[in-house]
């Protein structure tokens, strides 16, 4: 019984494959020389034969395990995507940053939240995703109270990471208040582009 519990580590398998197997199902038979085989003999082939469907199955397991995370799914994204009513995007990293930050939405994460949701559209640490909220200070400066409704997700362009700033927009529009004005930016600088006073009145010139 020992010999079987020892032979029957799940990691033991995965790493010896098929012949672990097989060794697994040898150790079932009977004691007894005439179950002493060679591993060239007719019953030893056969048992190799179904220890290579126990295998194949045993990675298909593992296989599993990583489909049931969004983050390392692969075959199953088509499921996803229809579960949450989504688009296949161009690349399976913008497929599994679009069905993560869809599954955050449903938490109904304040603003100040969204770093977790956009960091994988972002390609970026959640700590690193920057969220630029109004003042009161600031909307009474430029007077006009309908800016304390506005906030910025700013990606920093300097910083590395496969990005996507299409998708990362659609999702801050969807999972907003619907009071509110959500803007993803790579910038901070002032827009001249205020056909009066050649500026924005708005510091970031969204």
């Amino acid at each position: 019984m020992s010999t079987f519990s020892g032979a029957f580590s799940a990691a033991f398998a995965r790493a010896a494959g098929s012949s672990a197997y097989q060794r697994m199902l040898l150790a079932l038979l009977p004691p007894g020389p005439v179950w002493r085989l060679t591993l060239d003999s007719v019953l030893s082939k056969l048992l190799l034969g179904s220890a290579d469907e126990l295998d194949r199955v045993d990675n298909r397991v593992a296989d599993l395990l990583d489909e049931s995370d969004p983050t390392t799914a692969d075959e199953m994204l088509p499921e996803y995507e229809r579960e949450l009513a989504l688009a296949a995007a161009a690349t399976i990293e913008e497929r599994r940053a679009n069905i993560v930050g869809r599954l955050i939405r449903r938490q109904r994460f304040r603003p100040v939240d969204f770093q977790q949701a956009l960091a994988a559209l972002l390609g970026l640490d959640p700590a690193d995703v920057v969220v630029i909220e109004r003042t009161r200070a600031f909307v009474v400066s430029i007077g006009d109270d309908r800016e304390i409704f506005r906030f910025f997700i700013y990606r920093n362009p300097a910083l590395p990471g496969t990005y996507f700033l299409a998708s990362a927009q659609a999702l801050v529009t969807a999972m907003k208040p619907s009071h509110t004005i959500g803007t993803v930016i790579e910038s901070i600088s002032f827009l001249c582009d205020d056909p009066l006073s050649l500026t924005d009145r708005d510091l970031l010139g969204a």
